[in-house]
């Protein structure tokens, strides 16, 4: 059986809501008083259990979808990289991708340490817990900024080194990004540079709580397929 990362995630999701739907009646079954924490544990149950089935669905999407490019249905390319092209993509993408994420972690600090030293002048007692509150924000934003370049390093690192490029999705070191899914549009995909590395660039923007986000994905060109290259963000752009 071809390894399908995203349907392990649903299986895992779907165990964590039968758990919880178990739960529900676990404070009837075994005495506890509604009134007593009885209603608190089964409602809590039923919120994971909700989260869980949601997160179930969307991974068997996301299962289904990447077992249709396994099998070849919709392929642009298929490109398998030599391991020496590809360390030298995973270096560089964790270099960008520091120095993306280095201007959110400052905007967030900016806005932190200037409410955080308001709020201590305007009242010296309380608002010196909203600073700490603060400085521990940014030390939260620091470690997410870090960890999340490491963890993607990390994966690139001991994937299978390959991508699969259809229309609407990409599957690269067995990773799913898709622009086909609710609340999220395609903007473009170019052919861009990064320290003497060809990529192909696809952005796709994403409706969020904190209001839209871009997303960016970057897939290395092999070298001689350049021309390949041409042809799949024309055929992209003009799909979506």
């Amino acid at each position: 059986m071809v390894d399908n990362p995203q349907r392990r995630t649903a299986m895992v999701a779907l165990f964590i809501a039968l758990l919880a739907g178990i739960m529900i009646f676990v404070p009837e079954l075994v005495g506890i008083d509604g009134f007593e924490g009885g209603f608190a544990i089964s409602l809590f149950s039923l919120f994971i259990l909700i989260m869980a089935i949601i997160t179930a669905a969307i991974y068997l999407s996301f299962a289904n979808k990447v077992e249709k490019i396994l099998r070849g249905e919709g392929i642009l390319a298929h490109w398998i990289y030599p391991t020496d092209y590809w360390m030298d993509y995973a270096k560089k993408e964790y270099t960008t991708e520091k120095s993306e994420k280095k201007g959110l972690f400052l905007i967030v600090t900016g806005f932190a340490l200037f409410f955080g030293i308001l709020f201590w002048v305007l009242d010296p007692e309380a608002g010196f817990y909203v600073f700490l509150m603060m400085i521990a924000l940014i030390g939260i934003v620091a470690f997410a900024w870090r960890f999340s370049a490491w963890h993607t390093y990390h994966q690139n690192m001991t994937g299978p080194k390959e991508v699969y490029i259809t229309k609407n999705a990409i599957y690269l070191n067995q990773r799913l990004y898709t622009w086909q899914t609710v609340l999220t549009s395609f903007d473009e995909a170019t052919q861009e540079n990064n320290q003497g590395l060809p990529l192909i660039v696809f952005r796709y923007t994403a409706a969020t709580r904190a209001g839209p986000q871009t997303y960016i994905t970057r897939v290395p060109i092999p070298k001689g397929q350049e021309e390949t290259a041409k042809k799949i963000v024309k055929a992209i752009n003009q799909e979506n």
